[in-house]
């Protein structure tokens, strides 16, 4: 009998695009001999759909006559979920009540979904998924917290001056706000609970730094402002454990690109570069970054590679040594100094292209796979008997 895979994609935030297309591979490369795929469309308003008409990319945005084609669904809530299902809420009369499933497959890039609360609610109803657990999924999506844990472990870091957004109901003035501020121009302005690429903006000047603090808090409620990296190279890399539960590392990747950074544009609407697979196109190399040129296993020190490799073991050990995250690194390539940038949970298409060209030879499906039989075990981890006689808490006695 085939697993039947839950893929829950899209959800309310500002990556929701990407989160249906990164749905859409899942459900298109995964092991049909293996699993039985079911989408789970999460819309903007964190309504949950199901149904086939999903699986067209053509569909988005739903309109009224696609959404009349798909299940309105949900979750109980309240009973033990030995057998995980969904509740169909608006089925015909005869139609089926519920959609069983094996395990949630998190296709979510952002908030309310990368960063924990999806992760609670699987966890709270007893159901097996996929990625981070709740904590890890929180500390990973918040910069800040990264950065402290990063200190902790000895991980270099960019230093970082730290805004938050005063009380809706106060007024504020964002020249006195940043009147005390001390930075040297150029510097980067960024939220700090978003995707790597949203929100991002360097600034030259007090103007462009003030303007680019009240962009963010339109996003975020916490602005992160940091030196700007001369020279700059950026690395990336994923990591994950194998089946044999081994911490294995991807091979590393350093952008080929004129920017000096890349913004949401960059990474998610250029044009070229895709290759076709079926009524989707895989990002190729990486999260839509399809303009770009890649460099794998780029010409660096042994020094510089075995702190980026060591590095993001030691953060992922740390942090649980669940899911399958990707971490960024910044460089002075004249100085050779290497900073670690901040962590993506979910990345785009699973960092499939860093696996399929290290030295494990993973392509797209095998990590679907292995994505799929991690959330299994870290399921049986997290089970525990709850014996109030045994644990020596019992009150209430008959």
């Amino acid at each position: 009998m085939k697993t039947k895979v839950a893929v829950f994609f899209g959800g309310p935030s500002f990556e929701h695009d990407v989160s249906i297309l990164t749905g859409l591979q899942v459900m298109q490369v995964i092991d049909i001999t293996k699993y039985e795929p079911i989408p789970v469309y999460v819309d903007i308003d964190g309504n949950w759909w199901n149904g086939k008409a999903l699986l067209n990319m053509k569909n988005y945005p739903l309109d009224e006559k696609v959404k009349a084609t798909l299940n309105r669904i949900t979750i109980p809530v309240g009973i033990k979920n030995d057998s995980p299902k969904f509740t169909i809420m608006n089925r015909k009369l005869f139609g089926k009540k519920f959609i069983d499933f094996d395990i949630a497959f998190f296709a979510f890039h952002g908030s309310m979904g990368e960063n924990g609360p999806m992760q609670g609610i699987m966890e709270a109803l007893n159901i097996p998924y996929t990625g981070a657990d709740i904590s890890s999924s929180t500390l990973y999506m918040s910069k800040l917290e990264t950065k402290a844990i990063c200190r902790n472990l000895g991980i270099d870091v960019l230093d970082e001056v730290v805004l938050f957004k005063p009380n809706m109901t106060e007024k504020f003035n964002i020249s006195e706000m940043t009147k005390e501020i001390k930075i040297k121009y150029p510097a980067f302005v960024k939220p700090a609970n978003l995707g790597s690429s949203v929100g991002i903006a360097k600034v030259k000047n007090k103007d462009e730094l003030q303007s680019a603090i009240l962009n963010v808090f339109k996003l975020d409620n916490t602005v992160i402002i940091e030196p700007f990296v001369a020279n700059l190279k950026e690395y990336n890399i994923a990591v994950m454990k194998d089946l044999d539960g081994k911490i294995i590392t991807s091979v590393i990747e350093s952008p080929v690109e004129k920017h000096e950074f890349l913004d949401f544009k960059d990474k998610y609407l250029a044009s070229n570069g895709a290759k076709k697979v079926g009524p989707v196109k895989l990002a190729v190399p990486s999260e839509g970054l399809l303009s770009m040129g890649r460099e794998y296993a780029p010409k660096m020190t042994k020094k510089a590679k075995d702190f980026i490799e060591n590095s993001v073991k030691k953060l992922f050990e740390y942090m649980g040594a669940t899911g399958n995250p990707r971490i960024d690194f910044l460089c002075d390539s004249k100085t050779g100094k290497l900073w670690l940038n901040e962590v993506n949970p979910i990345p785009g298409a699973f960092a499939f292209y860093l696996w399929e060209r290290s030295e494990h030879k993973i392509n797209y499906a095998k990590l679907v796979d292995i994505i799929i039989q991690n959330g299994f075990k870290n399921f049986d981890a997290r089970q525990r008997n709850i014996d109030l006689k045994s644990s020596a808490s019992v009150i209430f006695k008959k």
